[in-house]
């Protein structure tokens, strides 16, 4: 075997299973965020697309307790957030471009 695939093997044995995934879709346009509520379980990493189906800018902002995390999306683009849901709770979706008003919820329910 060679030296770097042997290694490149112990790395990827030793860093143990990835934590599951949620992948979730958030449509934004002028009259707000759907759907309204999202879910995903603490332990998964969550990735949130956000797909902008408005004519001008909006933005993604959650505030978890790790810190908020925001995103961006010119007209027609998506973006993707990522963060790992490490507690749970119900923490607020928001557009953080001045004068805009869209909001969401995710809910991030305790592992079974």
């Amino acid at each position: 075997m060679r030296p770097f695939l042997g290694l490149a093997l112990l790395i990827l044995v030793g860093c143990g299973t990835l934590p599951p995934e949620r992948r979730l879709d958030l449509t934004v346009t002028a009259t707000g965020y759907a759907p309204a509520r999202l879910e995903a379980r603490v332990g998964e990493q969550v990735f949130i697309r956000l797909r902008n189906a408005d004519s001008i800018a909006h933005s993604l902002t959650i505030e978890l307790p790790s810190g908020p995390r925001t995103v961006s999306v010119e007209d027609g683009v998506d973006a993707i957030l990522a963060f790992p849901a490490r507690e749970a709770g119900t923490f607020r979706l928001y557009c953080s471009v001045p004068g805009h008003r869209e909001e969401a919820e995710l809910v991030i329910v305790p592992a079974p």
